[in-house]
């Protein structure tokens, strides 16, 4: 039987011999009680960026403050690096800032939030050394974010060979949505998901599956060779976990970590409340959350099988240990009053079969419930603070797999350098953390090295490389014939009974191709008062590119003194800056040239050369400042053009313009090809084949362009056809050029109908121009579509009722009113007047007021006592030709007259009073139209 003394195949850079001598394997045995190492795969996490401009190193045998960090976040953060503990980008769910700590240039404007729990996830993409996926959560709720929508859960694309292989986001490949919620439920469309996701490996050693929750699901979607399947697995459980919100709008039950077990077999979830409510003093009380155990199958990303393990209580950090047999949570307990009063570290044994009576409180603290997070060391680190002070420590759990006291948790023991801690650490694919083995010397033609570091007991092993060879050996070395993604299995046996197998994915990487000639690096001796001495100061980088025959793929260049330098600095700290001042002309630098994120390279040398530069002299440059602000945009990569041109310059020179003048000497910080500025001085660099050709001046100047207003003209359809033009002085026209949308290029044009026209007016020597719109509006002739009478009042409809019109009754020359509608005309003939806004046009109409009485009452006391129709001037009517019918509600005809000739229906049919009743009459004018309507009749 072998119990594994070394887990681990390199203690800090020291490699462990194969076969070792009785004499070396005490010392390693003995290194191994002093300290602990892990594999390079494991130092992805070996640098952590979180809370304010805090940061740890875990590259050393104990973590080490890093303090050049740019993270301010309350809670969300991510950070990867390269597996051999080189750090490549962080965030915190919102921006990106690569290994030099700038923010990447598509880098800005992620859909996280800094203040969800779990805000930002990094996954490499299986199969490539470059690329990697960046999940990003937003907090579900308003809470400090009014106006801004929710957008759940998305991902982007980083790839480390652009931006000079500092990394970026790909361009479209940004922000990707992922549904994590039932897109039929309006409560879910809006809110969309948790703040929770975690990470952990596919049974096949090489995919991974990303995983977050919602509500009563967890939606669990694969990433692979070929991305990520944006269809997820979705499990549905008994524990609904609706979006609650308290009195500041703050989604209380989203908060809290969500972990997988290193193994891939288990998932904790920290709900910090489930609801707001409870008895007593506490209303709302606080500490309604709850801890739940779930299985988790990593074949097919299957969640199942919950289990409470804490009720009531409110809890924030979940993790487990690196053998996954031992549960550790954060709890906050609170007063009466709901003010903070201290904080529990609970820890539970999963192997048990009452895991929840097993609880141990391993910590009682006046810190407050912070995240836990597993390190590549075997530690599980604590985040937190006194609720009254800041911060500047975290606190550790040193032995983790280990029950009760021999846990051995040690309170704000782990120096942030004076920076700040909050309740966020930075969470990574948890199968980082899982002992099984490990393995080094990954480039092709290498023996690579594999080794168990599992703790588990065996007596026999068996490893299969994925390329159809296997090993039974304890620690193989194995030489692949082509670079590419295997994956390899370990299979260990004890007393015949099997564990595992165990799988991970290597890539063995072939060494970048280089050069293999000496690059000749030129620069122009211009940069100190001796232009004949042969010393520069040169920009290595500019060799990168030809040196590695101008690839696609990131690399990393290092540049050394000699050969023997280059190939002893195993970890690149001891290389010559990238800014470097030659010892003499003619020297010979060894470039070290990495497939990015690799132990991969290869040699190349270059020949650090100066020359006599080309003057390229002095020269100026105009731009219009049409916002009188004095600044303007300035072509250069125009200006460079015309310099090649006026100076007849070789076609394989290229002009670059800088701020700097050393920056010109050297090549970096190159200004863009539209650059805005006020007068300014910049500097001019002429390269050839990336040598440096010549040097020269430009001067901006500012110009002023006169400032031009868009029109609007309103015009009579009788004025046209009439003048436009740009609207410049006269004294300026002949100055400039015109561009009109009607093809026409004067200042001033004839035009014969309304429509809105543009004029380009264009500086001919500085090339910039700007733009006037001119909108003609014509008026528009009323069209009257129906007067609406309704007794004595009136509404007048138009066809075109859009527009602007007045109106007037019977006075054309009289006040009009905007209004269209007339309230209380007297009885008779009435003229309407119609006028456009412009008073281009007017119509008229006659009308009629007609008095139709809505009753009468025939009781001979001299009041209403005949029905007559009123209004009818005998002067416009012929009253031979008007009738009067009246019928009952039968459609009997009762009575026939003239209302001009007659006093009207006295009620009356055959000398016969008629009762009370409703009677419709129609009145017939000469013109042939008919009003008809009814009346009642009450005595």
């Amino acid at each position: 039987m072998v119990y594994n003394q070394r887990k681990y195949d390199y203690i800090y850079g020291k490699s462990i011999n194969q076969n070792p001598s009785p004499l070396k394997t005490k010392i390693l045995l003995l290194i191994f009680a002093l300290s602990v190492c892990f594999a390079f795969s494991q130092k992805q996490s070996a640098n952590w960026y979180f809370g304010e401009y805090a940061g740890l190193n875990f590259n050393t045998p104990n973590p080490t403050p890093l303090t050049d960090g740019q993270l301010i976040t309350k809670e969300g953060c991510a950070t990867i690096s390269d597996p051999n503990g080189n750090l490549l980008f962080y965030t915190d769910g919102v921006t990106i800032w690569d290994r030099r700590h700038q923010i990447m240039p598509n880098g800005q404007g992620l859909l996280g939030h800094s203040s969800s729990t779990e805000s930002a996830l990094i996954v490499p993409k299986p199969g490539s050394t470059s690329k990697y996926y960046l999940f990003t959560i937003d907090k579900p709720s308003y809470y400090l974010t009014e106006a801004e929508p929710i957008d759940g859960v998305n991902y982007s694309e980083i790839d480390l060979s652009l931006n000079g292989s500092f990394g970026d986001v790909v361009p479209g490949a940004k922000n990707s949505h992922l549904v994590t919620y039932d897109t039929n439920d309006a409560v879910q469309n809006e809110y969309k998901s948790s703040e929770k996701i975690t990470a952990v490996s596919h049974s096949d050693g090489s995919s991974v599956w990303v995983i977050t929750q919602f509500m009563d699901k967890f939606y669990v979607f694969l990433i692979d060779g070929n991305g990520v399947n944006e269809t997820p697995i979705i499990s549905t459980v008994s524990q609904m976990v609706r979006p609650v919100f308290n009195s500041d709008g703050a989604n209380i039950t989203a908060i809290g970590y969500l972990k997988a077990s290193p193994d891939g077999k288990k998932i904790a979830i920290a709900h910090s409340s489930t609801n707001i409510g409870g008895g007593g003093p506490r209303s709302p009380r606080r500490e309604s959350g709850r801890v739940l155990l779930y299985d988790f199958d990593n074949a097919t990303g299957v969640v199942a099988n919950d289990k409470i393990i804490m009720d009531n209580t409110y809890p924030y950090g979940v993790e487990f240990s690196p053998n996954s047999k031992v549960l550790y949570i954060t709890n906050n307990v609170f007063d009466d009053d709901n003010i903070f009063n201290h904080s529990h570290i609970y820890q539970y044994n999963l192997e048990s079969s009452d895991i929840v009576g097993t609880r141990e409180t391993i910590s009682n603290s006046q810190n407050v419930a912070g995240a836990l997070q597993l390190a590549i060391n075997g530690k599980i680190y604590r985040a937190g603070f006194r609720s009254s002070s800041v911060g500047l420590n975290l606190s550790v759990i040193n032995n983790p797999n280990e029950i009760g006291n021999a846990a051995d948790y040690s309170e704000n023991s782990v120096s942030l350098g004076g920076k700040a801690v909050q309740l966020g650490l930075p969470p990574f694919v948890q199968s980082l953390f899982l002992y099984t083995f490990d393995y080094e010397d990954i480039c092709l033609g290498d023996q690579t090295r594999f080794f168990i570091t599992s703790e588990e007991p065996y007596d026999s092993v068996l490893w299969d490389f994925g390329d159809g060879q296997t090993s039974t050996l304890d620690e193989p070395l194995h030489t692949y014939a082509q670079a590419g993604a295997y994956t390899v299995s370990l299979t260990m046996y004890l007393n015949g009974v099997e564990q595992g197998p165990f799988l991970k994915q290597v890539i063995i990487s072939q060494p970048p191709d280089v050069l293999q000639t000496t690059f000749d690096l030129v620069q122009c001796d211009s940069a100190d008062n001796n232009p004949n001495d042969g010393i520069a100061p040169f920009n290595l980088q500019l060799a990168n590119a030809p040196l590695s025959l101008f690839t696609q793929d990131a690399i990393q260049v290092y540049y050394y003194h000699t050969m023997a330098d280059a190939i002893n600095d195993t970890d690149n700290s001891n290389s010559i800056d990238e800014i470097y001042t030659n010892q003499s002309n003619g020297e010979i630098v060894y470039a070290k040239v990495f497939k990015a994120n690799t132990d991969c390279f290869s040699m190349a040398t270059v020949r650090l050369n100066t020359t006599q530069g080309v003057d390229i002299s002095t020269h100026d440059l105009g731009a219009c400042d049409p916002d009188e602000d004095n600044l303007a945009d300035f072509d250069l990569e125009s200006e460079g053009i015309r310099i090649a041109t006026v100076l007849n310059l070789p076609t394989n020179v290229d002009i670059s313009f800088y701020e700097d003048e050393n920056d010109a000497a050297i090549g970096i910080n190159p200004l863009p090809n539209i650059y805005t500025s006020t007068n300014n001085t910049v500097y001019i660099r002429a390269e050839s084949d990336n040598a440096c050709y010549g040097t020269g001046i430009l001067n901006l100047e500012v110009k002023s362009f006169p400032q031009l207003e868009d029109q609007v003209i309103n015009v009579c359809l009788s004025d046209f056809p009439i003048t436009i033009n740009s609207g410049l002085h006269t004294s300026q026209i002949s100055n400039y050029n015109y561009d009109w949308s009607t093809n026409e290029v004067l200042n001033e044009i004839l035009i014969s109908e309304a429509g809105v026209y543009t004029v380009s007016v264009i500086d001919p020597l500085l090339n910039c121009e700007d733009t006037v719109t001119i909108t003609v509006n014509q008026n528009e002739i009323p069209v009257i579509q129906d007067l609406l009478i309704d007794d004595r009042d009136l509404t007048v409809v138009l066809n075109n009722s859009t527009k602007d019109f007045v109106y007037a009754i019977d006075d054309e020359f009289g006040a009009y009113q905007g209004s269209n509608s007339f309230l209380n005309l007297t009885y008779g003939k009435h003229t309407l007047y119609i006028m456009d806004a412009l008073n281009c046009e007017r119509i008229s109409k006659d009308f009629y007021i007609l008095g139709f009485p809505k009753y009468f009452t025939p009781n001979n006391d001299s009041a209403n006592d005949t029905w007559n129709v009123a209004g009818l001037d005998p002067a416009i009517f012929d009253s031979q030709l008007l009738t009067v019918e009246i019928f009952n509600r039968y459609g009997k005809l009762l009575k026939t007259f003239n209302p001009n000739l007659s006093n009207g229906w006295n009620g009356t049919f055959n000398g016969n009073l008629l009762s009370d009743d409703d009677y419709w009459y129609c009145l017939k004018l000469p013109s042939g139209e008919e009003y008809r309507g009814h009346f009642s009749l009450i005595r």
